[in-house]
C-alpha cells in the first residue's frame, strides 16, 4: 500500500486492526480522520460533563441534569443535549403524562464511550497530580 496516508499513525492503526467494522477507507487524512471526527464530541465546555453525568445516573430529567452539571445554563444544556443527540450519543424520551416530562439517557453509541472514560481515568490516575 503506497499511500501517503500511511504516515498517519491513526491510518496505520486502522490498517492493523482485525475489527471488520473498521477499515482504512474511513480515514481520508486529515479531512475525515476518525480521530478528527471523534474530537467533536470532546470539544466545548459541556459535552463531556453531560455525558459523564448520564454514565453516572443512567437516566436524568432536564432539571436533574442541570443540577449535576454546575454552572451550565438552561440554554447551554439544551444546546448541548441537542448536539449530543445529533451525534447519536444521547436519547431523549418524552413522557406525555401529567405533568409531562423528558428524560435523557445514553444510546448504544454513548454507552460505548465508557471504555474511553475508563482509559481517561487510568491515565489521570497515573499522570495527573492529586
Amino acid at each position: 500500500m503506497n499511500d501517503e496516508r500511511m504516515d498517519c499513525l491513526i491510518h496505520r492503526a486502522l490498517a492493523d486492526t482485525d475489527d471488520p467494522k473498521v477499515s482504512t477507507e474511513q480515514c481520508r487524512c486529515p479531512v475525515s480522520c476518525p480521530v478528527t471526527k471523534a474530537m467533536f464530541i470532546f470539544e466545548g465546555k459541556w459535552n463531556v460533563q453531560v455525558l459523564f453525568m448520564l454514565f453516572t445516573f443512567h437516566s436524568l430529567r432536564f432539571g436533574e441534569l442541570q443540577k449535576h452539571v454546575p454552572g451550565i445554563s438552561k440554554t447551554m444544556l439544551s444546546a448541548t443535549l441537542r448536539k449530543l443527540e445529533e451525534y447519536g450519543l444521547v436519547h431523549r424520551e418524552q413522557f406525555n403524562e401529567i405533568p409531562p416530562h423528558v428524560e435523557y439517557s445514553l444510546t448504544e453509541g454513548g454507552n460505548a464511550l465508557k471504555a474511553v472514560f475508563a482509559e481517561i481515568a487510568k491515565w489521570s490516575s497515573a499522570y495527573m497530580k492529586p
